[in-house]
């Protein structure tokens, strides 16, 4: 099962070409400077915080639910086990970085969330990993990163427009005919027969 994420992926039928290779190859060195200089941040917090990879997953994992998640989903998503992710979760519990609760409807289902101290722990996570990949940025030459950002901003506006294009292009597909029939002014009469037919 592919992990969830919030990525809006867009499928674009191109004719591979060398320069987009070339492209694509320059930014594979780039993202994996990148990656390395954020996963710093990772291992730090592991150090930190003493926790195995699973349960550090487990607050990631968490930390993008938007209500208190079933052992048995949070099992899935870690490719564990119900008993393993449980045991976890007891680690976690005992260290006051997630709560654990009774479904309001069926009481042999457990139910997990983040506690404060849980929330506290991922927000300074991601602000640690973005300070490390900003020293990364930083060290490189102004002119660089100006040259960086001129080439970014359009590219990213185009892929943004290129998402938005499909998804209304799939909400148009789920509409009838009639739907897409452009609506008569209010007290307008139809003059001709193939109007009166509308």
């Amino acid at each position: 099962m592919r992990p969830h994420n919030s990525c809006v992926v867009v499928s674009i039928s191109v004719v591979e070409s060398a320069d987009s290779v070339e492209v694509l190859d320059a930014l594979e060195t780039f993202l994996a400077q990148i990656h390395c200089a954020g996963g710093e941040a990772g291992l730090e917090t592991l150090i930190e915080t003493d926790l195995s990879f699973s349960q550090f997953r487990s607050i990631l994992i968490l930390s993008q639910e938007n209500a208190p998640a079933p052992i048995h989903e949070i099992a899935e998503k870690l490719h564990l086990s119900v008993a393993a992710t449980g045991r976890n979760l007891d680690r976690l519990v005992r260290e006051g970085l997630v709560e654990r609760q009774e479904d309001e409807f069926d009481r042999r289902i457990k139910r997990i969330s983040l506690s404060p101290s849980g929330r506290a722990l991922i927000t300074g996570f991601h602000q640690h990993r973005r300070s490390q990949v900003l020293n990364l940025l930083t060290a490189l030459p102004v002119a660089d990163r100006q040259r960086l950002i001129a080439a970014l901003l359009p590219i990213n506006s185009h892929i943004a427009g290129k998402s938005e294009s499909a998804t209304i292009g799939v909400h148009q597909a789920g509409k009838t005919p009639a739907q897409h029939q452009p609506q008569q002014p209010i007290g307008h009469q139809p003059t001709s027969p193939q109007e009166q037919l509308v």
